[in-house]
């Protein structure tokens, strides 16, 4: 544990000796490479506050301790003391821990691109590539939003198409022409509302948060996690706000370049030998050769593609950055 610390100590020291004089969130190849600065800088006055507090409660209970001979506040003093030199090693290397953390996952989501061929349409850092397929996901839920929303308009104006004819004296006929495109803009309409616009919904959303992720988040919460942390009453929920920042940071982006490039490896070759299940007459205008369902711009193939990156794959991305969350809180419960 020893040898751990001194390690620990070196390599934070190492990146602190010559922090960036910029602005505090300065980023590099998308990874913040000084968040020790960023952290002083909004809550440094607190956290010095706080740390003062720590010591001279630690220096009262050892004095206590030893003034009455209690072994139980000697031993809450080093404990404490032990916690609160973790800290501000923590402190001092928490832009190493984050942008080491940032490098080897954005190496990775690299490597992850080059291993699945050029024919990816997004590329670059794990934050811009994330954020490059959001875009994209989102444009062809617009699409197909608008697409099928001005079929269904369309089909239900259609299907009002009605000529008559009067026989003086007698009666008024009156014969429809398109009364069964009401059906395929029912069609139409469910398909909307049952898929597309909850995709889209869905989409947008986590758009929002990738770009909260990437502007706010080491911003906002990072510096109060560690006051949280300093502080002895709410050292729980410190190392908790820790855990979520660094994976909030970190997995999520991976994961959704990870899982979204994924968009571009299925294509509609994939597609043929399903051909027949998801050609559509009123969607795909005929149905004789199925497997041109499968290069229909807004047919069911196109709407199946979407659904996973909207509901599934999240949900998958949630329950792995929650396992990571717990396992690097455990961790710093354990260590300090």
């Amino acid at each position: 544990m020893k040898l751990a610390y001194v390690l620990l100590l070196l390599f934070t020291l190492a990146y602190a000796v010559d922090p960036p004089d910029d602005d505090w969130i300065v980023k590099s190849g998308g990874c913040i490479v000084n968040a020790t600065q960023g952290t002083i800088i909004e809550q440094g006055s607190l956290i010095a506050i706080v740390i003062a507090f720590t010591v001279v409660v630690i220096a009262a209970a050892y004095m206590i301790g030893s003034a009455i001979n209690e072994a139980h506040w000697t031993v809450f003093a080093k404990d404490e003391l032990y916690h609160l030199a973790f800290s501000i090693i923590f402190l001092i290397g928490l832009s190493a821990i984050l942008a080491g953390s940032c490098y080897t996952i954005d190496g990775f989501s690299q490597m992850l691109q080059d291993n699945l061929g050029m024919g990816l349409s997004c590329g670059g850092t794990m934050q811009e590539t994330a954020g490059c397929y959001m875009d994209k996901l989102q444009a062809d839920a617009n699409d197909l939003a608008e697409i099928y929303l001005d079929k269904q308009i369309k089909e239900m104006m259609d299907s009002t198409y009605a000529w008559s004819f009067a026989l003086p004296l007698v009666n008024t006929y009156t014969l429809t022409g398109g009364s069964y495109k009401r059906v395929r803009s029912g069609q139409y309409e469910t398909i909307f509302n049952s898929f597309i616009m909850p995709a889209l919904i869905s989409i947008n959303m986590q758009k929002l948060m990738l770009g909260f992720i990437r502007e706010n988040i080491i911003a906002w919460l990072l510096p109060i996690a560690f006051l949280l942390r300093i502080f002895i009453p709410t050292r729980q929920m410190g190392d908790l706000l820790l855990a979520l920042c660094i994976g909030v940071y970190v997995v999520i982006p991976f994961m959704y370049v990870f899982e979204f490039s994924m968009y571009d490896v299925i294509t509609s070759d994939d597609c043929t030998e399903f051909g027949q299940a998801i050609c559509d007459k009123v969607v795909d205008g005929s149905c004789d050769n199925p497997a041109s369902a499968c290069d229909n711009s807004f047919g069911f193939w196109k709407i199946g593609k979407l659904i996973p990156f909207a509901f599934f794959f999240p949900n998958l991305t949630i329950v792995i950055f929650i396992s990571f969350m717990s396992a690097v809180h455990k961790g710093l419960r354990a260590i300090g």
